[in-house]
């Protein structure tokens, strides 16, 4: 990548269904087909797209743009995102082999009678504590009142701005892009989640990753400290605050770049260093792989496969291993078998000792899952973390 080059913005797929629901309410209230989607995001700043599709199935309307997500390596990236609109007697109710059932809609006091709803590829929530209710599509807040507002100057401009209009946001490959994303983790299934703040995905270079991480390290060394926790992103962040009660001037995220992040810690002092994370990043490191992200191959399950042998994991259970999508299903598989423990702890110290020889900080490391929490911690690496908290 050329760093000195001007890294180009995209959208969200919060941006993209809003725009393209827009454009389906207008088609269906008004008959016509709209020339182009289009959607004002939460600055104030108006964006278009070209429109996909846009057809008539049955009695509803369907309007589908392609998602820009510009430079960012953004797994949805060109994927299409469609709205169907159609007309509602505000019952939320659907025919299915079963009779008819409830759908789960969004609804909003300053938009009566529009109704948000998910379908194809966007995925359900089934956890309490996220931004959408469980039993309903992952639409998070900011997106579905980006989609109601749309949805409103499109009933004003066709003339029928009492209209009582549902509208379905689908995202046609989404439920294997879902694989690539930590929606199963989070209790989301079937798909992607529609997201974002600001509509806007603006794209950072590696670069300014790097730069941004040495920064939050010199930050914590000017402090006196020596001692740091590591973290690749939001989940071990969290681990190590809830789990280990540590606070935010006690870490550092490093995203992808666990390599370079361990080079700039010597280059800057810091002597020891707590690493914690979820299989899927640090059984990579394990594997010597010190860039995390995908683009630079996925060597997950065969390194998990390979630690699974030397703890005498028999080649049956080690194939199985190697078929998984996610080393979630991985834990699941051990702990059936009842060898996780020493599997992900051999893991642990494979993660150590590539780290501890390459860059020469004595580290430790934690291994946790989203469901099952710590899979496995070198022998200090709770001495770590005490020795962390009392610097609260």
């Amino acid at each position: 990548m050329d760093e000195n080059k001007t890294l180009r913005s995209g959208f969200t797929t919060g941006t993209c269904a809003a725009a393209c629901a827009g454009a389906a309410v207008f088609m269906l209230l008004s008959g016509r087909l709209p020339e182009k989607a289009q959607c004002t995001v939460p600055s104030g700043k108006k964006v278009e797209f070209k429109l996909e599709k846009a057809c008539w199935e049955q009695s509803s309307a369907v309007c589908a743009v392609r998602k820009d997500a510009g430079d960012d390596p953004d797994v949805t990236n060109r994927t299409i995102i469609l709205a169907r609109a159609s007309l509602s007697d505000g019952i939320r109710t659907r025919t299915g082999q079963t009779g008819r059932r409830e759908i789960p809609c969004y609804e909003d006091d300053a938009y009566p009678g529009i109704f948000v709803t998910g379908g194809e590829g966007v995925g359900i929530v089934t956890k309490k504590g996220l931004s959408c209710p469980p039993g309903y599509y992952a639409i998070n807040p900011v997106p579905r009142r980006m989609i109601m507002q749309e949805a409103e100057l499109a009933r004003r401009a066709a003339g029928h701005p009492q209209a009582c209009v549902r509208i379905e946001i689908c995202v046609p490959d989404g439920k294997r892009l879902a694989l690539h994303t930590f929606n199963p983790n989070l209790g989301i299934y079937g798909g992607i989640s529609i997201l974002g703040t600001t509509g806007v995905v603006n794209p950072m270079s590696e670069k300014a990753l790097l730069d941004t991480i040495r920064l939050d390290i010199r930050i914590r060394v000017a402090d006196g400290n020596r001692i740091l926790a590591v973290a690749p992103g939001n989940y071990g962040e969290r681990f190590l605050r809830e789990t280990e009660g540590l606070s935010a001037e006690q870490f550092v995220k490093c995203s992808n770049f666990v390599g370079e992040t361990f080079r700039m810690l010597k280059e800057e002092g810091v002597k020891r260093v707590l690493l914690a994370g979820h299989p899927g990043k640090l059984i990579k490191v394990a594997g010597g792989v010190l860039n995390t992200h995908s683009k630079y191959g996925d060597r997950r399950m065969e390194i998990l496969a390979r630690c699974a042998g030397e703890e005498g994991v028999n080649e049956g259970i080690r194939n199985i291993l190697r078929k998984l999508n996610t080393t979630e299903e991985a834990v699941d598989c051990l702990r059936r078998e009842g060898c996780a423990d020493r599997v992900f702890k051999r893991a642990a110290y494979r993660a150590k000792y590539v780290l501890e020889k390459k860059y020469g900080v004595e580290t430790e490391v934690i291994l946790f899952s989203t469901v099952y929490g710590c899979l496995a911690m070198t022998e200090y690496a709770e001495k770590f973390a005490a020795e962390l908290r009392e610097r609260v």
